[in-house]
């Protein structure tokens, strides 16, 4: 089996190779940069350097989508079929379903559309992420262009703080510090030098990536979709997004309800003929049977509550582009998430100061400060830096291992007050060759006092002495290994490791040799402090966790081990990756555990692939440009928003705006409680069905007045089901929800257990309460079996009107016992739900305003109910309840068939 491969039309883009005279005469470019008359010329060739992440759609294209989903067009199907109904029988009220039909699809088109359109306008609202303008040198003179207007062949000039807006090979560089961590996934901050005669990996510069200390100068070689950010986004935009689990339960839903209600009209339009019924009456009752088992109410459901979960999350600061993703992430299995600025604070943090041969932890500020050689490890951490303060909001700039130790030293002293009490003489900044930095100052004695500060290695090399125990003495070869075997230690823990030294000088401008050796100071991107308890959250809920990161090795593991992703393990980078076959790494996925380090954006897209191929239900969490591929691919893809790029906002299908992982948890619970609580109302809603279907059936076989009117289902379908309905919709989490495995992948929204319990059980016995009220009520009435009654008889309508507040009763107390599906819901009685609540006021004021209000009985067919009948409509709520908990009783016992 082959080796997984990238799509070839997915690649990024190519590298420059070769030497650097090559390249000049590929490009035709100059060190000067070319010609403005140039310029324009190669503009037109290749287009503008500009990338847009989101293509905007109309309004109208937004509005037209909404209709294209299986349930609208079945309800737009069942609405024509009534217009059709209503033209051939104009008084029996199919002209006022099909536009309630209408309408319902309508309402529900505008709901989903408003939220598309919030949406829509915050994407669009982001902001392109090339630069505005730039300074390029054309002809030897320096110019300020708008950033769309570079061209292969400028001199790009940038400098501390600027965003690199193409791709490029350096030409000169003065202590340059790249950001290539939108793009690689890597924390750490990579130098960068110039090209000599060959063209190296470290000469290279990326369109997005950010100077974070120094200036260069830079052949611009590719622009705009060529470039390797353009390259992701191309990738992002081609790679494709499945079904969501939601859309595909649903379409499943659909093709059995269309199905039944077909195959049920179908049989009784057959039926009417061995009867001696006419075509026309078979058409009209077979389409009053289909419409009749058309859920109406469950579109307009389904879309509020997953709109009011999509509201509570956006309380949360998590936007919600599509709401299906809400219930996509309640099933999440696995959750695919970057290491930097997901996991952790994407900024470096002191870990800890060895000192004296002891460790001491960044919290331990006492132990610290107790130490006799922490004060002049303090002054070194504060003199040998060149980060910056901000007067105005105290926030620092510079490289982030320097911004890093003057947070540290703020800990313990005051970095700025430190700095103040020495002058300073001279500075040899930091070089790739030496891997130092060293500062003189002048103390207030007047002694010179030189700082040092660099690698390990290179410091140790320069160390005669120690500073121990606030004396100064020789340095043993003992203790030298001891201090290299503490660095390897802390490098084996992916953090990065600077040592710190000092010597006393005569001349200002004297090399660094012959140091005294003060300490180690270790640093991390530290976990944020809200990840373990979510990490925790998402392992009780059964949900695995893989780490895939453009980082080093060590580091992955290491923040993996300390947050509790895994114990110990296996750690994959892009070179294993790549020689991986996809029986190997699917394997190897579904028996052990694996965090991915080193690995391009592309192999990202074929980890999530694998996942699928497992049947794994995916999450992909990120930030960088790197990620979005995958997050377009998987299940469900969460951007950060503050520190997200535009590309991976655009292909994710929740933005968390405060970047918190922790919302991710909150999201999970809310989509599990989603599902379970959709569940629970298609429960509720195909019960009515049962008890709406029969009357017609009984009228075409026997000759008894048709004890329910379409006008009736309609009421019960868009009136008084959907306020009881919305109220399941938004119950609250049951308090086991992440407790539980996540469901089963072959697990039906509605299985056929739902169909024995809505159409075999409850629902049979809310028919037969109803039919045993309207044979009650006519008996009463002086009714003889055979008797045809007009619709506009007094005594038909006092019928109707109570089979029908029957069905409405029994409902109060369905929706009671749909709170629960297995556990008894005797305890949810006292749990106050106010759309519940609401729901089952509304019920009863609705059966007595129709059943009291003349001018309401002619529109609903009702009349005046008796005692007698009062007596046993009153009763249903209790007896529904009843078996319904009988039947939970008897599954909580074993006899699963009869579970939901």
């Amino acid at each position: 089996m082959s080796a997984i491969r990238p799509n070839p039309d997915s690649s990024l883009t190519t590298t420059p190779t070769g030497s650097l005279e090559q390249l000049y005469q590929r490009l035709r470019g100059d060190p000067d940069g070319i010609s403005g008359d140039e310029a324009a010329l190669r503009l037109k060739q290749h287009g503008p350097n500009q990338l847009v992440f989101h293509r905007v759609r109309s309004p109208w294209v937004l509005l037209l989508k909404e209709f294209r989903a299986l349930f609208p067009l079945l309800l737009l199907a069942a609405s024509t079929l009534s217009f059709i109904a209503h033209e051939l029988s104009p008084k029996e009220g199919y002209g006022l379903i099909a536009g309630a039909l209408l309408a319902v699809v309508l309402l529900n088109a505008v709901v989903g559309f408003l939220q598309n359109y919030k949406v829509e306008k915050l994407m669009v609202a982001f902001l392109d992420y090339i630069p505005k303008s730039v300074n390029v040198l054309r002809e030897g003179e320096t110019h300020l262009i708008d950033a769309r207007q570079l061209v292969p062949g400028d001199v790009l000039l940038v400098r501390e703080g600027d965003k690199i807006s193409a791709d490029g090979v350096i030409l000169s560089a003065s202590e340059l510090v790249v950001d290539e961590s939108v793009l690689s996934g890597e924390s750490v901050p990579v130098e960068k030098q110039a090209a000599d005669d060959v063209i190296e990996t470290p000469s290279l510069a990326f369109s997005a990536s950010t100077v974070v200390r120094g200036n260069a100068s830079i052949l611009v070689t590719e622009t705009g979709r060529n470039t390797r950010i353009g390259s992701i986004s191309e990738l992002t935009q081609t790679t494709r997004a499945d079904l969501t689990p939601m859309q595909k339960e649903l379409q499943h839903f659909v093709r059995m309800i269309t199905y039944l209600a077909l195959g049920i009209g179908l049989v009784f339009f057959v039926t009417g003929f061995v009867i001696g019924n006419t075509f026309w009456t078979n058409l009209i009752f077979a389409i009053g049977i289909i419409v009749a088992n058309v859920p109406e109410g469950l579109l307009p459901t389904v879309t509020l509550a997953l709109t009011q979960a999509s509201m509570r999350m956006g309380k949360r600061h998590a936007v919600v582009k599509d709401i299906l993703s809400v219930e996509t992430l309640g099933s999440t299995t696995v959750i695919c998430t970057d290491k930097t600025g997901t996991l952790t604070r994407n900024q470096l943090h002191v870990e800890t100061v060895y000192l004296d041969f002891d460790e001491f932890h960044v919290e331990q500020t006492e132990d610290i400060r107790r130490n006799r050689t922490a004060r002049t490890a303090l002054e070194i951490m504060a003199l040998c830096n060149e980060a910056l303060s901000n007067s105005e909001d105290g926030t620092r700039t510079g490289d982030p291992t320097e911004v890093a130790m003057a947070a540290f030293v703020d800990q313990l002293d005051d970095y700025d007050g430190l700095r103040t009490r020495f002058e300073l003489r001279h500075e040899l900044p930091f070089d790739a060759n030496t891997r130092l930095m060293a500062s003189t100052y002048q103390t207030r004695g007047g002694a010179l006092y030189m700082t040092v500060k660099g690698a390990p290695e290179a410091i140790l090399e320069r160390c005669t002495r120690v500073h121990s125990e606030g004396l100064v003495r020789p340095l043993r070869e003992r203790e030298r290994s001891q201090l290299s075997h503490q660095v390897e230690r802390y490098s084996g823990f992916g953090q990065r490791v600077l040592a710190l030294a000092y010597q006393v000088v005569d001349d200002p401008e004297a090399e660094p040799q012959g140091l005294v050796f003060v300490g180690l100071v270790s640093m991390i991107d530290p976990p944020r402090p809200e990840v373990p308890a979510a990490v925790r959250a998402c392992k009780s809920a059964g949900i695995r966790i893989l780490v895939m990161s453009g980082d080093k090795a060590e580091t992955v593991a290491y923040i993996a081990r300390r947050l509790g992703i895994a114990t110990n393990p296996r750690v994959i980078d892009g070179e294993q990756l790549e020689q991986m076959d996809r029986a190997a790494l699917a394997q190897t996925l579904q028996n052990e555990e694996v965090v991915f380090a080193r690995i391009a954006p592309e192999q990202k897209l074929i980890i999530v692939e694998a996942l699928k191929y497992l049947d794994e239900v995916v999450a992909m969490t990120g930030d960088g440009v790197n990620d979005a591929p995958a997050l377009k691919r998987a299940d469900i893809g969460v951007a950060m928003g503050k520190r997200g790029t535009d590309v991976a906002k655009e292909a994710s299908d929740i933005i968390l705006l405060d970047d918190n992982f922790a919302t991710i948890v909150k999201a999970i619970e809310e989509g599990r409680a989603v599902y379970d609580n959709i569940k629970k109302f298609i429960t509720y809603i195909l019960t009515s069905n049962v008890p709406e279907i029969l009357p017609f059936i009984a009228y075409v076989i026997f000759p008894i007045p048709l004890p329910i009117t379409v006008v009736q289902i309609l009421s019960i379908d868009l009136i008084t089901d959907i306020l009881p309905a919305i109220g399941l919709g938004n119950e609250a989490p049951e308090q086991d929800i992440m407790h539980r495995p996540p469901r089963r992948r072959d697990e039906r929204l509605v299985s056929f257990r739902t169909f024995v319990r809505s159409y075999g059980i409850v629902g049979p016995v809310q028919a037969t309460l109803a039919f045993v009220v309207f044979f009650i009520v006519l008996g009463e009435g002086g009714w003889h079996y055979g008797e045809r009654l007009a619709a506009d008889n007094p005594l038909y309508m006092q019928a109707a009107g109570a089979l029908l507040a029957t069905i409405i009763f029994c409902q109060i107390g369905n929706v009671m016992a749909c709170r629960t599906n297995r556990q008894t819901a005797l305890a949810y009685l006292r749990r106050y739900n106010p759309w519940i609540v609401a729901g089952v006021a509304f019920e009863i004021a609705f059966v007595l305003l129709i059943t009291y209000v003349p001018a309401l009985r002619h529109i609903f067919t009702t009349g005046p109910i008796p005692l007698t009948a009062w007596l046993l409509i009153a009763a249903s709520p209790v007896v529904i309840f009843a078996i319904e908990e009988l039947r939970k009783w008897l599954v909580r016992r074993g006899i699963h068939w009869l579970s939901v």
